[in-house]
């Protein structure tokens, strides 16, 4: 049902204010096919991947490493590095957390490492989640703006406490991997 409003407002707006074209003869009006045609493209989207769409930078907060983490050899900044530079490598605009602010979006990514393990044990248990938050518009109140997370993905594991830098590091930079595929394809290079 949200899917159908959505698509329905869509068209709707992009018909009264880009989508129809008169010639100066006052021939019957042409809707835009291009503009149809993207509305299209963008109703096929994952409701997620649709949040990503005109994102154009990003700031980046990793934080929250527990001390057996840390001892492990995991650091934030570390994590933080990778990710921004494979949202570099993307086209994706790196921002800091005052340029997020101030944005109209103020779009960032927020990395949290949860472990879990006994003390002494030679395993330890990871949960990595990276979510995608921005400024978004309460539907019921329109003059309503907060921060909402519209994508988010994680992953979970096990692993030896010597292996597990190099492992969580590689879980993260496949959750932001997934992320770019998404974005991209909500952002097409034209």
């Amino acid at each position: 049902m949200k899917s159908k409003l959505f698509f329905t407002v869509l068209l709707l707006a992009a018909i009264s204010t880009i989508g129809i074209s008169q010639d100066k003869q006052s021939q019957p009006a042409e809707i835009d096919k291009a503009a149809i045609a993207e509305l299209e493209r963008t109703y096929k989207l994952p409701v997620d991947a649709r949040s990503l769409i005109g994102v154009k930078s990003i700031y980046v907060l990793v934080e929250g490493l527990k001390e057996d983490a840390k001892s492990a050899g995991l650091t934030e900044e570390q994590l933080k590095t990778d990710i921004e530079l494979k949202l570099q490598l993307a086209g994706i605009q790196v921002s800091s957390r005052e340029e997020s602010l101030a944005s109209e979006d103020g779009a960032h990514i927020y990395v949290n490492i949860n472990t879990f393990g006994d003390k002494g044990s030679p395993f330890i248990m990871y949960h990595a989640s990276l979510v995608f938050t921005q400024r978004v518009t309460v539907l019921r109140s329109p003059f309503t703006t907060v921060f909402g997370t519209t994508w988010s993905k994680g992953a979970v594991g096990i692993r030896s406490m010597s292996k597990f830098p190099e492992t969580t590091q590689q879980a993260v930079k496949d959750l932001v991997d997934i992320f770019l595929n998404n974005y991209l394809t909500a952002n097409p290079k034209k």
